[in-house]
């Protein structure tokens, strides 16, 4: 009996060390071979000319979009309730046109056959929900992540490896359990997007921190749903794309140059899905967005309740109450200048902003991090240093104990 118990403890001891050895031993390798970054200052945007993400000049359309959505994936293991067939049906049932899964460290490739498929997935599996999200994947899925804490150097780390795997790389969620803190995005550089608006949340302040420093980086808005059983978890926000089709050439070229704004919902603990179609259709359109003379025009097709002009470090501008159009100066100290409208009913627009630009056309985006060789070669000195001690002071207290 007694060595039955011995095997078993045994098995059981190799079952659960194996896994948490090998966690261990990829987490040392991951967090000692990340380069350490030099960060260069960020400079505003600048220049007497302004970019304006919405002088489009093709004849497209406007289309629906979601990004950021999970299925049932890895059997079930991770939090996906509904299979795609499911999924994708509800969203279509609400005209979104584009409905791309990314599904975690997974990508799904169930009708990768058909034009408007865009292959996405969810990148990320620490703690601190430090989420990205690669839209346009290769296929290839970044297996590197920061399971404990993640300072900026290993941000900007998995931004470079994730980028050079997609055409559009998004940050997740960046306020959940501060994955990033509205600081990092002073010094953060390429990547294309970032989710201001995700379930229950709304996180400008990180975006405004990017775009007062002048990084040119767009919003996208998604559900970030787990189910779509329950009808309130769906629509809860959408990204519409300026695009002449729902192609993934298409789709990621437009929201790309920010020819998009974000819509969040309202939601209530009640809502049915004959009540969420009624929403759909409730979603209107800007009539013209344009800047003359340095002055930004916003004119939408239906009335507005409130339009609100919002510059540098997230400091309200201007307003205007219950009109269809307004207009904002822009003074000679505005880098940016982006507008939130309300309607009658409770939807909530947030467009990208009209930025300085020296040529007028969308500025290049700033590359502020560059390896470090000397800092990156003592670090890990130090650490392959301190590793050889630790495994020096096992050896002797084992040789003492025998």
């Amino acid at each position: 009996m007694k060595r039955m118990i011995k095997i078993v403890a045994t098995g059981l001891a190799v079952a659960v060390g194996l896994p948490v050895a090998f966690l261990t031993g990829t987490q040392a390798w991951f967090y000692a071979s990340c380069p350490v970054y030099r960060f260069d200052e960020p400079q505003p945007f600048s220049g007497e000319k302004f970019y304006n993400p919405y002088a489009v000049p093709d004849s497209g359309s406007w289309k629906k979009a979601i990004f950021h959505l999970h299925t049932k994936s890895w059997g079930g293991l991770t939090n996906g309730e509904n299979e795609r067939d499911t999924v994708v049906a509800a969203y279509k049932s609400l005209l979104y046109d584009v409905v791309a899964i990314s599904n975690y460290m997974h990508v799904d490739t169930a009708g990768a056959a058909s034009p408007g498929y865009i292959p996405c997935y969810e990148h990320g599996y620490g703690y601190g929900k430090t989420h990205q999200l690669p839209m346009g994947s290769d296929g290839k899925v970044l297996w590197r992540d920061y399971v404990f804490i993640q300072n900026i150097h290993q941000k900007q780390y998995t931004i470079d490896l994730l980028k050079s795997h997609c055409e559009v790389l998004a940050l997740n969620h960046p306020g959940l359990r501060r994955g990033y803190t509205p600081g990092d995005f002073k010094y953060l550089s390429r990547y294309d997007l970032v989710e201001i608006l995700n379930t229950w949340h709304t996180w400008t302040a990180h975006w405004d921190t990017a775009l007062t420093h002048g990084h040119s980086v767009w919003l996208t808005a998604n559900d970030d749903a787990h189910t779509v059983t329950d009808p309130v978890r769906v629509q809860q926000c959408a990204v519409f794309i300026h695009a002449p089709s729902a192609r993934r050439s298409d789709i990621l070229s437009h929201i790309g140059k920010g020819a998009a704004f974000g819509v969040r919902f309202p939601v209530t603990g009640t809502q049915t899905w004959e009540e969420k179609r009624a929403l759909a259709g409730k979603v209107s359109f800007p009539a013209g967005i344009t800047v003359r003379n340095d002055t930004l025009s916003i004119a939408w097709k239906r009335p507005l309740s409130t339009i609100t002009f919002i510059g540098d470090s997230g400091k309200i501008l201007a307003q205007a109450a219950d009109t269809h159009a307004a207009l904002y100066a822009i003074r000679p100290e505005d880098t940016y200048v982006r507008a939130m409208l309300e309607d009658g009913n409770g939807l909530i627009y947030y467009l990208n902003p009209v930025v300085r630009s020296r040529d007028g056309q969308q500025p290049p985006k700033q590359q502020l991090a560059t390896i470090n060789a000397a800092a990156t070669t003592r670090k890990r000195i130090f650490i392959s240093a301190a590793i050889l001690l630790l495994a020096a002071g096992i050896v002797v207290k084992l040789r003492v104990k025998g």
